[in-house]
């Protein structure tokens, strides 16, 4: 198995970094229950929020992709107007 490293930047459109923020709070705790996952830190710079992860394995964290509560927070992030851009990438 090989160590995975995730990062998901999210820009906040103007006005709403904070709503953005408690979005993605949300996922903190559960997220960091998941088997497997080594680290997961939220980071704010300004507009933009990172997602920080780390993961025992691939398998891990594609199972963390597909977790519900995942799909439900940037949906609803989405659709409020609160995310203008988002990019995730392996590092």
């Amino acid at each position: 198995m090989t160590l995975q490293t995730h990062i998901t930047v999210l820009e906040a459109a103007p006005g709403r970094c904070e709503e953005l923020g408690g979005y993605l709070r949300d996922l903190l705790e559960p997220t960091r229950r998941l088997d497997g996952c080594l680290a997961f830190e939220l980071q704010r710079d300004r507009q933009r929020w990172q997602l920080h992860s780390r993961w025992r394995s691939s398998t891990d964290l594609e199972r963390y992709f597909a977790q519900p509560l995942l799909q439900e927070v940037i949906n609803s992030a989405w659709k409020s107007g609160a995310i203008q851009h988002l990019k995730s990438r392996a590092a």
